[in-house]
C-alpha cells in the first residue's frame, strides 16, 4: 500500500522580494532598455525548422485541395518560365537587330560630318586667302582688262 507524508515547503511563507515602496519611486527607477542585449536573452529558436511546420500542414489540407494547388502552381510555373524564355529571346533579336542597322549607320554619319568639317576648313582657308592678298587678285584682274 502507498503512503503519502505531506512535505512542508519551508520558502511558502518567507517574504518575497520584489519593489521597494518608497514615496520616491523614480530615484529607483532604472531605463533597462539600454542594458539589454540579444545575448542577455534566452535563446527562442524553436527545435522545428519551418520546413517541418509546412510539412506539417499537409494533414491539415485535403487531398484535392492539395491536388490543385499543385496543379495551380505548376502551371503558373511553366507559363513564367515560357514567358521569361520568349522575352529574352524577343530582346536578344531586338538588341541584335538594333546593332546591326545602328553601326553602319552611325559610321555614315561620323564619315559625313568629317566630310563638312574638311568643307568648312577648306572654305576658311580660300577666305583666309583672299583677306590676306586682296590686292594681288584685284591688280591681276586690273592688268587683264
Amino acid at each position: 500500500m502507498v503512503h503519502l507524508e505531506e512535505v512542508e515547503d519551508r520558502d511558502l511563507h518567507a517574504e518575497q522580494p520584489g519593489p521597494y515602496e518608497d514615496d520616491d519611486d523614480e530615484a529607483n527607477y532604472t531605463d533597462t532598455d539600454s542594458s539589454l542585449s540579444d545575448d542577455d536573452l534566452p535563446s527562442l529558436a524553436p527545435s522545428e525548422t519551418a520546413v517541418d511546420r509546412l510539412y506539417a500542414l499537409k494533414d491539415m489540407i485535403p487531398p484535392s485541395t492539395r491536388r490543385s494547388i499543385a496543379t495551380a502552381s505548376s502551371n503558373i510555373y511553366s507559363a513564367l518560365k515560357s514567358s521569361a524564355l520568349f522575352g529574352g529571346k524577343g530582346l536578344y533579336m531586338l538588341s541584335t537587330g538594333g546593332l546591326m542597322v545602328m553601326i553602319p549607320y552611325m559610321m555614315a554619319m561620323i564619315e559625313e560630318q568629317q566630310i563638312v568639317e574638311m568643307e568648312r576648313e577648306q572654305k576658311a582657308r580660300e577666305m583666309g586667302s583672299e583677306i590676306m592678298s586682296p590686292g594681288a587678285q584685284a591688280g591681276g584682274a586690273k592688268a587683264s582688262l
